[in-house]
């Protein structure tokens, strides 16, 4: 009996965690909670109804991932990346998804399209719903896919490893939904060019999508200046 109840005990909590981590995601992605600000743990203990270990769980989780920052004997806050920072990421971000498209588009299979365009389809759905931290959360998804099936795992590795440093550089930058709306078209150029296998017009389309990122980055930082 005790093997039986151990695992759904186990089970419950990873549940809780999970959902105390995609809270706090969404209200850093949101902007509900910026850069260098704190993680308001008793608050979302109350609205869990819980204590604050799950929550601290959750951040830790948040940390290893790159959206939260975790003082020893303070508060957790959220990460906070410079604009130093932020240009370096780009620069190694466009070399990575340069690589990934034009591998991808020299062995894409019919079910590498489907997945792409669903993912595609359903961060234009968030977008139009006004959905902006799940439409910045699916289009890393959308980015990642493309790492995953390119063929070389180091190359998601890496990209895995700088999503969330990604995407609190463009909510930072607070970019409009003009922008992002456009930036979110460009993903179906890139899914036909890889369904044609098309290497080179996929490495051109994916390197003018991410020098999009890295221009509005620049643009963002200037006006901070």
């Amino acid at each position: 009996m005790q093997k039986t109840s151990e695992p759904a005990i186990v089970l419950e909590r990873a549940s809780l965690a999970d959902q105390v981590s995609s809270h706090i995601k969404r209200m850093i992605l949101s902007q509900e909670l910026k850069g260098g600000e704190s993680i308001p743990e008793e608050r979302i203990a109350r609205t869990f109804g819980v204590s604050r270990t799950p929550i601290r769980e959750s951040l830790r989780r948040l940390e290893k991932y790159g959206l939260v920052t975790i003082n020893p004997r303070s508060r957790a806050t959220v990460t906070e990346i410079g604009p130093e920072e932020a240009h370096y990421i780009g620069e190694v971000r466009s070399e990575l998804e340069v690589l990934a498209a034009k591998s991808l588009a020299k062995k894409s299979a019919a079910e590498d399209i489907e997945s792409l365009s669903r993912i595609a389809n359903e961060c234009v759905a968030h977008i139009e719903m006004g959905n902006r931290a799940e439409a910045f959360e699916v289009d890393g998804l959308f980015h990642l896919e493309i790492a995953k099936r390119c063929g070389n795992p180091y190359v998601y590795s890496v990209m895995k490893t700088l999503d969330a440093k990604i995407q609190l550089i463009r909510i930072t930058n607070c970019v409009n939904h003009d922008i992002i709306h456009s930036d979110v078209e460009i993903h179906f150029q890139l899914i036909e060019a890889i369904k044609n296998h098309d290497a080179k017009n996929a490495a051109a389309i994916m390197r003018r999508h991410i020098g999009n990122f890295v221009d509005h980055n620049s643009q963002a930082s200037e006006a901070d200046e």
